[in-house]
């Protein structure tokens, strides 16, 4: 036989009354997204401070230590050349790692049907996963920053909106490829593959290291066909004013890439297309 207490009891005058509606410290939404941001700051030397490392060795080598050898590109040194490109390409690596490590990692240990099952709706849940990327593309990329210009004597911005809008686009492309690769990836193996096969050599052939104005005009035709060369072109033209394609084009196609896997992210979600 059980016993019931009274809400009302004054010998209880601290038990909350039934028909007090439940509220939750703080949103759902906000509990996810604080999640993911406190999932990588608590492992940074690898999630933050060796990209920014590695950032920084290529500066130093190609940078520094090349570009005494090599002339003035566009007008600038080699060193400032470059640090927009690296800029773009340690915000990819990051976005990219940040949401497979996370969306793999959660569909393999079915945690990801505990956060379906909660009362988070299915975009808050996109959401909160992207914002972890772009949270921590911002951590990288001003590390990145704070780095490498010292060292290539560049610290002046020639077009901030085209830097702010540009960067804002590379971030969002960057987190989304990696939800969705998170989504696709059946395995550790899977994921590394796709690093090395796909988005590497996407960075070395997307201009990063050299003006595609230099190349033949079969390779000028097949970069521009690179998405990685139009995220290094907004960041480079915000940088230093100017690059191989027109800021306009650049800010178009970068956005252009943002919306697109930004509508295919959200349909995985919207149709639970996310498989363990």
């Amino acid at each position: 036989m059980t016993s019931s207490v009274a809400v009302d009891d004054p010998a209880h005058p601290s038990l909350p009354s039934y028909d007090e509606p439940f509220r939750a410290e703080r949103p759902p939404f906000l509990w996810l997204f604080e999640r993911e941001v406190l999932r990588f700051l608590s492992i940074w030397r690898y999630s933050v401070f060796g990209p920014v490392l590695s950032t920084a060795l290529f500066v130093i080598v190609f940078g520094t230590a090349l570009g005494r050898h090599v002339d003035t590109v566009e007008g600038v040194s080699y060193g400032r050349f470059i640090v927009p490109g690296l800029f773009a390409q340690a915000i990819l690596n990051v976005g990219f790692f940040n949401g497979t490590t996370s969306l793999f990692e959660a569909r393999r240990d079915r945690y990801i049907h505990d956060v379906f099952a909660s009362p988070l709706r299915w975009w808050e849940i996109n959401v909160a996963l992207v914002g972890g990327g772009i949270a921590r593309g911002v951590v990288v990329g001003g590390g990145v920053l704070v780095v490498a210009l010292p060292l290539t004597g560049g610290g002046s911005v020639a077009r901030p909106l085209v830097l702010l809008l540009g960067t804002l686009g590379v971030l969002l492309v960057a987190a989304q490829v990696g939800v969705i690769a998170g989504s696709l990836a059946k395995s550790l193996d899977h994921v590394y593959s796709m690093e090395s096969i796909v988005l590497l050599p996407l960075g070395f052939l997307g201009g990063v290291f050299y003006s595609v104005r230099q190349l033949p005009p079969v390779w000028d035709v097949l970069s521009r066909l690179d998405p990685v060369f139009w995220l290094v072109q907004v960041e480079r033209i915000g940088f230093l004013g100017h690059g191989d394609v027109g800021a306009g084009w650049a800010l178009l196609v970068v956005w252009a890439l943002a919306a697109a896997l930004s509508a295919w992210s959200a349909a995985m979600f919207a149709t639970g297309r996310l498989k363990p």
